[in-house]
């Protein structure tokens, strides 16, 4: 089977994340904050560790203010809900996943906030044309994702960052895609929140995502529960992170997450080396062929691509694929301003999502199926 699913989520992972999964169900298997005994008081140093592992990844200057989740879903609405107020303005671009772009239109027809989109067209204009159309003087965040889950397109503009946060405006980055791929550093990009998630571009488990958070207050819990601290409140305590931690958090797959980082620190320029090499060879292949449309070919993207060929809908390319034992997907990929974008919200896409554990040959078997499909 060739995978090339790993937009969705990275199949295959480095054994240490494995190993580090395996310890911490084995040897440890208690939960952080719900004893003082000496295993519990282990596993507290354990999350601590790993928090300062994330923070130090994405360059937050406290590198422990890493409020953990069960994924990137849920830190983004963490940061809607819990940060924003009546009355407030968001800017998004219209590369956003649906995990940004849903919290934000239900609070718009609850009618708490509004928010304006970025249009593709618009986005290689300048800081202040950006500003000057989209913002208003209620406008307190702007929101955008680092790569476009659809196309892999590198959306995030560092120097958009800059302007925006001058202005006083708080900058928040979902970095799902790409994070594992791209280095970014909160600190020097003028990133104020960012939301990521394990499953994907950083190579570790399912079931662990969070929020990177320059500031420790102005956050409120998405939801409340048992904290392991002040017990006797009746209401989650205003402590920070665990405040913002409700339930028994997945800290096996944490401290997988903490080893798959140092992974991906400690072969940072061979994984580099390969995944571009893989996406050069994959874009040089299909522009052969003449029937395949690729999507945001012309601009800086990361390993993912975006694809259909013409006559064949992206749903029957899917099970060609597949009867071929090659794993991509097609439809819509929830990113519906994307797909209004580009046009394809009636054709859907097929998704190639490349990784750190394929090969040439995985690409050479991808286009001998594609050059042997017609309509």
């Amino acid at each position: 089977m060739i995978y090339l699913d790993n937009a969705a989520t990275t199949k295959y992972k480095p054994e240490i994340v494995y190993d580090a999964f395996n310890y911490y169900i084995r040897e440890v298997a208690v939960s952080p904050g719900r004893g003082s005994y000496s295993l519990g008081i282990k596993a507290s140093r354990m999350l601590y560790q790993s928090r300062k592992t994330v923070g130090d990844f994405f360059g937050l200057e406290k590198k422990s203010n890493v409020v953990f989740t069960k994924n990137s879903t849920e830190a983004i609405n963490l940061f809607f809900r819990g940060f924003l107020h009546s009355g407030d303005h968001v800017v998004i671009t219209t590369y956003e996943h649906n995990a940004v772009l849903r919290p934000l239109q239900e609070m718009k027809e609850e009618g708490i906030i509004d928010y304006s989109v970025i249009s593709r067209e618009d986005l290689d204009k300048t800081p202040s044309y950006i500003y000057d159309k989209y913002f208003r003087t209620n406008t307190s965040v702007f929101a955008t994702t680092l790569a476009s889950n659809l196309t892999g397109r590198v959306v995030l503009n560092r120097d958009y960052l800059e302007f925006f946060h001058k202005k006083g405006v708080i900058n928040f980055v979902d970095s799902s895609q790409g994070a594992g791929k791209i280095r970014i550093n909160m600190k020097d990009d003028n990133i104020d929140y960012l939301a990521f998630t394990g499953h994907k571009d950083l190579m570790a488990l399912p079931g662990v995502g969070g929020l990177c958070c320059k500031d420790e207050r102005g956050i409120r819990p998405l939801i409340q529960g048992g904290t392991g601290i002040h017990g006797d409140s009746y209401t989650n305590p205003d402590v920070f992170p665990e405040g913002l931690e409700a339930g028994t958090i997945n800290m096996p797959a944490i401290w997988s997450l903490k080893e798959s980082i140092d992974f991906l620190k400690d072969n940072w320029e061979e994984i580099q080396e390969k995944e571009t090499r893989l996406k050069d060879y994959l874009k040089n292949e299909l522009a052969k062929k003449s029937n395949i449309i690729v999507y945001d070919d012309d601009v800086e993207k990361v390993s993912t691509f975006a694809i259909n060929i013409t006559g064949i809908s992206s749903d029957k390319l899917v099970k060609i694929l597949d009867e071929n034992d090659i794993c991509v997907r097609g439809g819509i990929h929830c990113a519906i301003l994307a797909h209004e974008a580009l046009e394809t919200v009636q054709t859907g896409v097929v998704r190639v999502g490349l990784g750190f554990y394929n090969t040439e040959s995985d690409i050479d078997r991808l286009m001998e199926v594609l050059g042997g499909t017609t309509a």
